[in-house]
Order: structure tokens, then C-alpha cells, then sequence
């Protein structure tokens, strides 16, 4: 329970992976400000590993679901460079990007994950065409 985690947390104050925890349970109990600060002592205090992954991640949207678009640009192209092969990294990126009227990019970057994932027949017999475009998303050549 809370009062129990917050307990742990006065007892313990260093403790990065009990704050992780203590985000977290903030996170789903949808009270992302709550959330926020325990994550960013989480990751002050040297959480690691699949851990640290995941509280950037979880640090990203909950900035992003509050409206602070520019912090959790930040932290999820933190945890994107630090954890390149976490895909849902990318994902929740890519909206943060577009919270934040970055829309081509949150689009190219979706392409790109959609080309490095899909197993799709149908996808991946257009992805000459969908690198293309990705790069080229404001592209108009018939202009008539």
C-alpha cells in the first residue's frame, strides 16, 4: 500500500529502486505528479539496468501526459540513446514529439520503427516507398 512505500522511503532514503517503485505506483495509480519527483530522485541516485530503462520511459510519459512536452522530449531522447533497442521507447518519443508540434519527426520516427519491426508481407512490399516518404513527408510533386 502507500503508506507502507512511504514508509519504506523515509527508512531508506537513497534507495533509488524503492523510489523507482514508488514512482511507479504513482504512475499507475494515474497520479503522474506524484510520480515525477520520485522517479527523478530514482534516477539521481543511480538506478540501473532494465530499471533505469523503464523510469525514463516512465518519467517521459508522465511528463508528457501533464503537459510538460519539452521535459519529456528530454528524458524519452535520453532513454532512447541510452537504450536504442527498447522500441517502446521510441513509441512513446514519437508522441511526446507530437504533444510537442514536433509532427514530422513523431511521424518519422513511427515509420522508421514500423520498417524495423513489422513482419507485415503488406508493409514491408512498400518499405522502399516508406523510407522514402519518411524523409520526404512534406514532399508535393504534382503541384497542378
Amino acid at each position: 500500500s502507500e503508506r507502507v512505500l512511504l514508509e519504506r522511503v523515509e527508512t531508506y532514503p537513497v534507495d533509488a529502486v524503492l523510489r523507482y517503485v514508488v514512482g511507479g505506483y504513482y504512475d499507475v495509480m494515474g497520479e503522474e505528479r506524484d510520480a515525477i519527483p520520485y522517479d527523478e530522485q530514482a534516477i539521481e541516485a543511480g538506478l540501473a539496468g532494465e530499471d533505469l530503462q523503464e523510469g525514463l520511459i516512465c518519467l517521459g510519459s508522465c511528463n508528457r501526459v501533464i503537459g510538460e512536452f519539452e521535459d519529456s522530449v528530454a528524458w524519452l531522447e535520453t532513454a532512447v540513446s541510452q537504450f536504442p533497442d527498447n522500441k517502446s521507447g521510441h513509441v512513446f518519443l514519437a508522441l511526446a514529439y507530437y504533444s510537442n508540434e514536433q509532427k514530422e519527426e513523431a511521424m518519422r520516427l513511427l515509420l522508421e520503427i514500423l520498417l524495423e519491426t513489422t513482419n507485415n508481407e503488406d508493409i514491408l512490399s512498400y518499405t522502399d516507398v516508406f523510407e522514402f516518404y519518411k524523409d520526404n513527408l512534406e514532399e508535393v510533386w504534382d503541384e497542378g
